[in-house]
């Protein structure tokens, strides 16, 4: 049966919740600091109805006070605590007691499965992310946060999980498999032709066959390894009660990555034949592989900033006005292996939802392709990100172009093209009489060539915006805006050692996901906190709980 506490509309002096509880310096002291801001305007975004959906309301026995128990949830990512530490702050921390409206006692003791119950039903239903946009919005409106100049990143972080080289991530496999077995299917478990292959995996990892290997005999014992796997595979194909079983999809998707059959023979492949998006831990299935950064995920984090040069948009324009709160707008959590260049789109229909969407957002190389640059008009939004890549070989910045009708107007001798020519798949071709170009002392060195028709210039409209972008990018105008970017690296530090964001201790995707947006709702909380203090702005006595139960 669901139990949630009944909070009065309002709260006059002297009837407050707090009454003979708390004394005055030290409720001052928690309305300044961060419990005063989660009290005053965070409490209520708790996704509560959500969560009481899983309880009867009329059967079955009390729960905990549902309030408390989902903002402990809360607090132990803000925190970076263990369950253990969890459950001991809500027993004797009175900040955490304020900033949730909970003086009983009674409330303030759960157990440890309390607390993982809630978290399942917290990631199962995805509500992390709802309750990281409703607090993002509820601060942006409170502090009128100006949004209109924004930053993209992202940031690796790790899983639960040990990081495994090539022998012990297919023994690892099969070992699992085999416990697996062993736990559900006793029988299959203990046939007599798999009696050696199961001796040999049932010993420690640290025994000689896997953990004694050298470097030079690294790759028999990975071939050893792989037909096991391939015998495994074989013997329990026919049975439908194994195929069934996760471990032994595991084994299937291991040995496609890591494996090939040629001519009836088991060849391992090389390292730099195995794609990113590989099983990295049998543990942790959705860990991927970035060459630069390692096994793990990464976090998109986009966030506003106020520049400090008048006159940009955004900007002070006196000395007395007050600086906007930057807030973290927008988190997702993806594979490791994911490129950056993909995360832009998301994040813009995200926070366009949520009325959120910047006019300029600055971001690096990875997400500066002309296809991203394309779409971020589409949403009306400045993209100032260099062009990624080399500049090509074909030089256009030497002629003149009409930016309205994308056209090449003059050469770089200034003579114009007899006439333009709009291709079939998109190209546009340029070209010139032999009487301006056959002479010309340039020929080596420019990129019209000779053809039927004159002297010709293939080009298409992605070319012509590069071009202009990376002019644009030399410019004085591009380099000032540009140089607030390098501004989330400190928030990417921040997020991954304030909050222990580095290394979760959790696995899967669902679990990440959870535990990193609740931890970049702590970086806001703290942001609006010291924000608050800053600039003297003062929490009204009287104030309103209105909590999303009905």
């Amino acid at each position: 049966m669901v139990e949630i506490k009944t909070r009065d509309n309002s709260c006059f002096p002297g009837m407050e919740s707090w009454g003979g509880i708390l004394n005055e310096r030290k409720i001052k002291l928690l309305k300044s600091s961060w419990a005063g801001v989660f009290r005053d305007h965070l409490l209520e975004t708790l996704p509560i109805h959500a969560v009481s959906q899983h309880f009867s309301k009329t059967m079955g026995r009390p729960t905990k006070e549902l309030v408390t128990v989902v903002g402990a949830c809360v607090f132990q990512q803000v925190f970076d605590l263990s369950d253990i530490e969890t459950r001991d702050q809500l027993a004797f921390n009175e900040q955490w007691h304020y900033a949730l409206d909970s003086f009983n006692p009674k409330d303030h003791v759960v157990s440890l499965k309390t607390l993982w119950s809630m978290r399942n039903i917290l990631v199962n239903d995805n509500l992390a992310k709802e309750t990281f946009s409703k607090s993002a919005d509820k601060l942006a409106d409170v502090y009128h946060v100006d949004s209109r100049l924004q930053r993209l990143d992202s940031v690796h972080i790790q899983s639960n999980m040990a990081q495994l080289g090539r022998v012990r991530l297919l023994s690892r496999t099969i070992t699992t498999f085999l416990k697996n077995l062993k736990r559900h299917h006793k029988d299959l478990y203990f046939d007599s032709s798999l009696q050696e292959l199961r001796v040999r995996y049932e010993k420690e990892e640290d025994d000689t066959y896997f953990g004694n290997v050298k470097p030079s005999g690294s790759r028999k014992r990975l071939e050893e390894i792989a037909t096991d796997l391939h015998t495994l595979l074989s013997h329990f194909s026919e049975h439908d009660c194994v195929v069934s079983m996760y471990s032994y999809t595991l084994l299937q998707r291991v040995f496609s990555e890591q494996c090939r059959i040629e001519e009836d023979k088991i060849i391992v492949k090389e390292s730099s034949e195995i794609s990113s998006d590989s099983l990295q831990n049998p543990s942790d299935a959705d860990a991927t592989y970035d060459g630069h950064k390692g096994q793990g995920y990464q976090v998109q984090i986009m966030e506003t900033y106020t520049p400090k040069t008048k006159g940009e948009p955004g900007a002070s324009q006196e000395k007395s006005d007050k600086p906007s709160l930057e807030l973290l707008t927008y988190v997702e959590v993806e594979p490791a292996h994911k490129h950056d260049s993909g995360a832009l789109e998301p994040a813009l229909a995200d926070v366009k939802d949520r009325d959120l969407l910047p006019d300029q957002l600055a971001a690096d190389t990875s997400y500066g392709s002309e296809t991203n640059n394309q779409k971020a008009k589409k949403y009306g939004v400045d993209l100032i990100a260099p062009v990624p890549g080399r500049k090509p070989q074909k030089d256009l910045s030497v002629f003149t172009v009409d930016e309205q009708t994308e056209e090449i107007r003059k050469c770089r001798c200034g003579h114009k093209p007899e006439k333009i020519k709009y291709n079939k798949k998109g190209s546009i071709t340029a070209i010139w009489s032999e009487s301006f170009c056959g002479n010309c002392p340039g020929q080596d060195i420019c990129p019209v060539r000779p053809g039927k028709s004159g002297y010709l210039l293939n080009y298409t409209r992605e070319e012509i915006h590069t071009m202009l972008r990376r002019q644009y990018e030399q410019s004085k105008e591009f380099k000032e805006k540009y140089r607030y970017r390098s501004g989330i690296e400190a928030t990417n530090s921040r997020y991954i050692h304030m909050t222990g964001a580095r290394r979760l201790n959790y696995r899967g995707l669902p679990k990440i996901s959870y535990a990193a947006r609740l931890k970049a709702l702590g970086i806001n909380l703290f942001r609006a906190a010291q924000y608050q203090l800053q600039h003297g702005i003062s929490v009204p006595e009287n104030r309103e709980i209105a909590l999303n139960v009905a």
